[in-house]
């Protein structure tokens, strides 16, 4: 008979990410570049005419934890044959989701058959 419990938490982010102006140089060495004309149609919406990501810090957030407890058992039922049962238990549980909520749990259960030659 075999065991285990594994326990996993991490927690990560980025901060705030700030881009400077860099469109007048963009501008100066390619004046008709077809792409300053689609900056021209949405940088008015943009605070000093840049983008900025301030919701970044926000949507990288990422803490987790995981649980995963398991347990097996052999059974030799004659000298060349050999049955396996297992379980396995798993807990996810998400505590900064902003996509989907990515909480849950789950429990399997084996069973198998060993021939030895």
């Amino acid at each position: 008979m075999s065991g285990g419990v594994t326990y996993t938490y991490s927690k990560a982010g980025f901060g705030n990410v700030h881009f400077p102006n860099i469109m007048p140089q963009l501008l100066a060495m390619n004046p008709n570049s077809p792409q300053n004309f689609a900056w021209g149609s949405f940088k008015a919406d943009w605070p000093n005419h840049y983008p900025t990501f301030e919701e970044m810090d926000n949507f990288s957030d990422l803490e987790m934890s995981t649980i995963d407890v398991g347990v097996s058992a052999d059974y030799q039922i004659t000298e060349k044959l050999l049955m396996n049962f297992s379980v396995d238990y798993r807990k996810f549980d998400d505590q900064e989701y902003y996509i989907y909520d990515g909480d849950g749990t789950i429990t399997y259960f084996g069973v198998g058959l060993q021939y030895i030659l």
